[in-house]
């Protein structure tokens, strides 16, 4: 699933990479310009979406249901009994709710950041109650649990630890409400920045791109492996 940025280049590498990796790989088109970075834009038209709950706390959006039709809709159409789904940032907790379709059994949420708390990313302030607030109901985390502690999906958590988009707090959270089936992978250091001079933040996606000769033990070389070992252990 895409990040605010949409449909960008960055995210078709992305596939790619996986498609390299030996998965197929689907990617739903579901806002902004195709195969364009849009994230302002993208932001200003989401945030009065009824589709994608206004980017509130604490609800689960409708596009969750469509989302989750598509994952069922590849199960039928690929006779797959395993797939995998990737949520990032704007829609990294929407892997949450795509664990209650029963052929997705790996589940990875990659720097969930809505709702966002501006005070934090902005000034590093702390104690703002979207710190720790996930996109997706209390009802649906529930659900969610209660087939992670089945055993029936996993869910692996990734963040870089400069990223104040998704603060520390909403990977705690998920801690909190997944005891069980929970893998939670951060990378680099606090005071990190990429070559830009920016925090680290879209982990698969531009700070791998960022970095075309980087070594392996680069965090988003690191976060890819860790990826792909995730699909092969539980795929």
């Amino acid at each position: 699933m895409p990040e605010i940025a949409g449909f960008a280049p960055g995210l078709r590498l992305f596939a790619l990479r996986l498609v390299e990796a030996g998965f197929q790989v689907y990617v739903p088109w579901l806002f902004g310009p195709f195969g364009e970075r849009a994230p302002v834009r993208n932001a200003m038209r989401l945030c009065i979406s009824r589709e994608f709950a206004f980017l509130r706390a604490g609800k689960t959006a409708p596009i969750a249901s469509w989302l989750r039709a598509l994952a069922a809709h590849v199960c039928n159409e690929r006779g797959a009994r395993r797939i995998g789904a990737i949520g990032m940032c704007l829609t990294g907790a929407f892997a949450i709710p795509l664990i209650l379709e029963p052929g997705v059994v790996a589940a990875v949420a990659a720097q969930p950041s809505v709702p966002l708390s501006v005070s934090h990313l902005a000034f590093g302030w702390q104690g703002s109650s979207n710190q720790s607030a996930l996109n997706v109901s209390d009802e649906t985390i529930a659900s969610a649990r209660e087939s992670l502690q089945a055993g029936t999906a996993h869910l692996m958590a990734v963040r870089c630890r400069a990223d104040r988009l998704c603060p520390a707090e909403k990977i705690a959270r998920l801690r909190r409400e997944f005891p069980v089936g929970l893998d939670v992978k951060e990378y680099g250091q606090p005071q990190d920045r990429n070559r830009l001079g920016e925090r680290s933040h879209a982990t698969f996606t531009k700070e791998y791109r960022l970095e075309p000769d980087a070594p392996p033990s680069h965090p988003s070389r690191q976060a890819f492996a860790d990826l792909v070992a995730f699909f092969e252990r539980h795929l």
